[in-house]
């Protein structure tokens, strides 16, 4: 994983795309614990959908990502659209719907990504900056 910090372009594209630093299945997963945590006393549903949507288009990250710093980006380094996001949330359903398997996916791929980066084209990685 690169020391070196990769900095945002003017549209937000993340330069030295070689040295992003992908973020592996454990501190992922600390960050959906703590967005679940959030979440626990509002009904899965509806609310999460904008939650998660709306969070990965504005910032490219979570409540929870934020406090872990990672960021979700396309694999061309450009900031997450709507299109992307509401891939990733479709895939997110998938992946519990293969029992986790498609979360699982992150331990053993080389760029740590699950069934649900896969299908939107995304790469979750340290927050340029952080």
């Amino acid at each position: 994983m690169s020391a070196e910090k990769n900095s945002v372009g003017s549209a937000g594209t993340i330069e030295n795309q070689n040295k992003m630093e992908y973020r592996d299945f454990w501190i992922r997963l600390l960050a959906w614990f703590i967005d679940a945590l959030l979440l626990s006393f509002i009904t899965w549903g509806f609310v999460n959908v904008i939650y998660y949507i709306g969070f990965w288009t504005w910032r490219g990250q979570t409540l929870g990502q934020m406090v872990i710093k990672n960021q979700v980006v396309r694999v061309d380094g450009k900031p997450v659209d709507l299109r992307t996001a509401t891939l990733r949330f479709l895939g997110y359903i998938l992946c519990f719907l293969t029992l986790g398997i498609g979360f699982l996916m992150i331990l053993w791929d080389d760029q740590k990504q699950g069934l649900h980066d896969k299908i939107a084209k995304t790469y979750v990685i340290r927050a340029p900056g952080q």
